[in-house]
This record gives structure tokens, sequence and C-alpha cells, in this order.
């Protein structure tokens, strides 16, 4: 916990003083976007919205849904050809991520093209409901837990043009819950995330 909490510190110190360093710059819009992610975990889907204070730098905040897969659960199908799944788990996660993206080669790039660096840190709620009931049934006991998640990673972003853009990233993010959830306490992993934003100035 005592190692999460400084990476979290240093992370909003990087922010502040990334921040400082590029309001001199009179550019500032806002995007909104739209992205899918795998993870090592499970996979999510979300938005986010940007506010971009120079072309190089912009403060972000994502909200995601994330479906979390077991590595002991797995299916076959009966003698009647029915799916069977053995350990089967429903858990999910709510992730709300303000960050900063930071583009330090815009110079040296091809202007449709953007690579940087982004680093976020937020909570994430787990909802861990019935394994073995109907879907609308499993939400009737839904157990909740609260946790710090830190993310970073490398970002890509190709501009399309009419104010629109791709966005891909390649990071790692990290969970610790005070509890065993499921089968596990801490949630890790390399992720992939490809998304689609949209200009609002």
């Amino acid at each position: 916990m005592i190692r999460t909490r400084l990476l979290i510190s240093s992370l909003l110190l990087s922010l502040i003083s990334l921040g400082s360093g590029q309001t001199q710059e009179s550019v500032s819009y806002h995007t909104l976007g739209l992205d899918m992610e795998l993870l090592s975990y499970g996979g999510s889907m979300g938005g986010y919205y940007g506010f971009h204070i120079s072309e190089s730098f912009s403060l972000d905040v994502e909200l995601d849904w994330s479906i979390i897969e077991s590595n002991d659960t797995f299916s076959y199908y009966n003698y009647y050809n029915q799916p069977v799944v053995i350990n089967n788990r429903n858990l999910s996660f709510v992730k709300l991520m303000p960050g900063f993206t930071w583009f330090p080669f815009l110079e040296s790039m091809h202007p449709s093209m953007q690579a940087g660096v982004f680093a976020s840190v937020g909570p994430i709620w787990s909802l861990n409901t019935e394994d073995d009931e109907p879907f609308l049934d499993r939400w009737k006991k839904v157990e909740t837990t609260l946790a710090p998640m830190v993310r970073a990673g490398i970002t890509l972003r190709i501009l399309s043009g009419q104010g629109s853009a791709y966005n891909f990233r390649l990071g790692y993010d990290y969970a610790s819950f005070d509890q065993v959830i499921d089968s596990r306490q801490t949630y890790k992993g390399i992720f992939f995330q490809a998304g689609m934003e949209f200009l609002h100035r």
C-alpha cells in the first residue's frame, strides 16, 4: 500500500510539473472519445474526455466498464450439445481514471501522426455478483469493493481529418484490493486500448 501511495504521489507531481510547463501556449480545446481494451484479465469498453492545454499536452478522464475473466473457468459441451461452464465468475470493474497524455515529439514527426506517453491513477470499483444465476437475477446481490488503480504506457494518435483521430495505447495497469475477490487480490498486466476521439472546441 505504501508503494502504491508513493507511485500515486509521483504521478501527480509529474502531472503538475508537465502541466505548468505547457500552459504558456495559447492553444486549448476539448475532445471526446470511445475506447475498447484488451486486458490481461479481461476486456473493457468506455469513453474518455480530454482537455488539451496545448497541442502536446492534455488532461484526460477515462470511464470504463471491464468484464473480468478467471483463470480457472472453462466450458465444455455435454451429451445434449449444451454448453456447461465450470467455476464461472461474474465479476466486473468500473474504472474512473484521471490522468495526462504528453506528446514530446510533435516537431520531429509527421503532422498526422503523434507518439507520446500517458499515465493515470484513480479509483476502481469491483462489482461481484452471483456466479450461477441468470443475468438479471445475479444483480440482486452485488458485493462492491474500492481500490486504487495506476496505469501508464505509450500512445499513438493518428489524425484522420474532419476533427477526429484514432488512438492506440499499450500500457501496464495495477490494482490491489484489500481482500481476495473471486480468485485474486491483485489485478495487473499489459493492456492494449484502441479508441476514436472527436474534436470539440
